[in-house]
C-alpha cells in the first residue's frame, strides 16, 4: 500500500530510472499517516486467508499430519511477516516497495537517496542458488545504474546478538560493487531514529491481529 503516488516506476525493455519531479520526491513526510496505513496494510495481511491443507503422503500419521500442519503455517507466517517488512521499508518516507513482478525483480527503492535492495527477512532464506540469482539481479542494475548503491539485505540474523551488532559489507559480484546489510543496522540505514518505533509499532499490531 502505497501512502503517496511519489514515483515513476523503472519501465521495461530497459531497467531505466525516470526520475521523479522535485515536488514528487520531495513530498512532507507524515508519520502518523505513516503509522495508521501500516497498521491497516498488517491487518489486511495477516487476515488474509490461508491455505490449511497439507499435501498427501502414504506414510502420513495422525501426529505426523498435526506436526505438517504446524509447520505449514508457521511458513505461511514466516512469508506474511516478509511482506509486512517490504511494506513497512517501502512506505517510509523516500521508499519506494516494487512490489512483485517488477521488471528489476528488486524490492525496495529510493531514488532521493539513490539505493535500490533486496529483501530477506532471515540470513537463511536464499539457499545458494537463490542467493546467486538475486545478487545476479542487483549487479544487473548497479552496471545500468552506477550511482545507486544496491544492497542485500537481511533483517534478521539467526541470533540476536549477531542481528544487532553487524557492520556493511560490501563484495564484488560480476564486476561491480554490492553491500550486504543485516539486522539492526540495515533497519537504521532505512528507519534512521523511527527504527524503534517502526519495530514496536510493528510487534504490537502483529500481536493484535495474529
Amino acid at each position: 500500500m502505497q501512502l503517496f503516488n511519489k514515483y515513476i516506476p523503472l519501465v521495461a525493455k530497459q531497467t531505466i530510472v525516470k526520475m521523479s519531479t522535485p515536488s514528487q520526491i520531495d513530498v512532507a513526510f507524515n508519520r502518523e499517516e505513516y503509522f495508521k496505513n501500516l497498521g491497516d496494510s498488517v491487518k489486511k495481511i495477516l487476515q488474509r486467508p490461508a491455505k490449511d491443507v497439507v499435501a498427501y503422503d502414504i506414510l502420513d500419521t495422525e501426529k505426523s499430519k498435526v506436526n505438517k500442519l504446524v509447520a505449514l503455517k508457521e511458513k505461511q507466517r514466516q512469508m506474511k511477516i516478509g511482506e509486512i517488512w517490504q511494506v513497512a521499508l517501502g512506505d517510509y518516507k523516500d521508499c519506494q516497495d516494487l512490489k512483485v513482478g517488477h521488471i528489476t525483480g528488486l524490492d525496495i527503492l529510493s531514488e532521493k537517496r539513490k539505493f535500490i535492495a533486496e529483501l530477506k527477512n532471515r540470513t537463511n532464506t536464499d539457499n545458494a542458488s537463490s542467493k546467486k540469482t538475486n545478487f545476479d539481479k542487483l549487479a544487473k542494475f548497479k552496471t545500468e545504474h552506477p550511482d545507486y548503491t544496491c544492497i542485500y539485505a537481511n533483517i534478521n540474523d539467526d541470533t540476536e546478538e549477531k542481528s544487532s551488532q553487524t557492520t556493511v559489507k560490501k563484495f564484488q559480484h560480476n564486476g561491480v560493487e554490492l553491500e550486504h546489510h543485516i539486522g539492526d543496522q540495515f533497519l537504521k540505514y532505512i528507519f534512521g531514529d523511527d527504527t524503534n518505533a517502526v519495530v514496536e509499532f510493528l510487534k504490537t499490531t502483529i500481536d493484535k491481529y495474529s
